[in-house]
């Protein structure tokens, strides 16, 4: 997103919260860390993504605008609940599904009037590249026990991989015709994972238990996917595919259409154009 936002034309600054968190570097020297940055380069808004244990008191610190964008499922992760109470200063807060949204209204209700749904997308940096798909499909996440359960049944025609990031991850993904995807755990059924971006933008057809018709729907992504609702009906639209090479053909082509409007480019853009109200 942020090589998104200077692609625009924008200046931005980084501040990784997290990597100082965990060298255990005291609050009172990241605070003062964040004042020395407020007042160099000056920003015209700060977007804080994630928010790990932030303290509502870090939105004091600065005298623009504070957007929060919460990239996880609330409904798994409690750590943002401080951010998102009455005694943090939010100017804008961005969800990670609808599930989300109905969580803020029963539990923080005062940020309705203020908060929408971002969605996941795609980097621009990431593409279907030109190497022989010598491997049939691929589950390249880590393996949740729920998940485990889904790859009994399809084991012998997708290759696992867990534990891959950057490069070897993405080699994986273009070495593929199909990416499956399960979702981690049964409060996360709504969540249309980044690795489904990752996956469409890398060329590969996706086949994915059933995701949230809503958002599939803004993202224009109906003919771009394969939804199945069960191990054994994925297991069949896997088979399906394998024995159909027109019909992967087919929802590569689509899945590169869907692309165009999802990226992180697009993301921003939406972005961009509420930070000008906010200012």
């Amino acid at each position: 997103m942020a090589n998104a936002f200077e692609r625009a034309g924008h200046r931005v600054g980084r501040f990784d919260y997290r990597a100082r968190r965990n060298k255990f570097k005291a609050w009172w020297l990241i605070r003062h860390e964040l004042f020395g940055i407020n007042d160099a380069f000056e920003p015209d808004i700060v977007l804080i993504q994630r928010a790990e244990k932030m303290p509502a008191s870090i939105t004091q610190i600065f005298n623009v605008p504070v957007v929060f964008w919460s990239t996880e499922p609330l409904i798994r992760r409690r750590d943002v609940d401080k951010l998102l109470s009455e005694k943090a200063k939010l100017a804008w807060v961005y969800l990670h599904t609808y599930t989300c949204m109905d969580i803020v209204e029963k539990n923080f209700s005062h940020l309705m009037p203020k908060c929408s749904v971002m969605h996941n997308a795609g980097a621009i940096e990431n593409d279907p590249g030109n190497s022989t798909r010598s491997r049939f499909a691929i589950f390249n996440r880590n393996v949740s026990p729920r998940r485990q359960e889904w790859l009994t049944e399809i084991g012998d025609l997708v290759d696992v991989r867990s534990g891959q990031y950057g490069d070897p991850y993405f080699k994986d993904l273009r070495d593929s015709l199909v990416s499956v995807n399960i979702h981690f755990a049964k409060e996360s059924v709504d969540d249309f994972e980044t690795g489904i971006f990752e996956a469409l933008a890398c060329g590969c057809v996706v086949v994915t238990e059933t995701l949230n018709s809503r958002t599939v729907a803004d993202m224009g992504m109906q003919d771009a996917i394969i939804q199945v609702s069960s191990a054994q009906g994925m297991r069949e639209q896997l088979i399906e595919l394998q024995n159909n090479p027109e019909i992967v053909a087919k929802y590569q082509a689509n899945g590169q259409q869907a692309m165009i409007a999802n990226r992180w480019d697009s993301r921003a853009a939406q972005m961009l154009e509420k930070f000008s109200e906010l200012i």
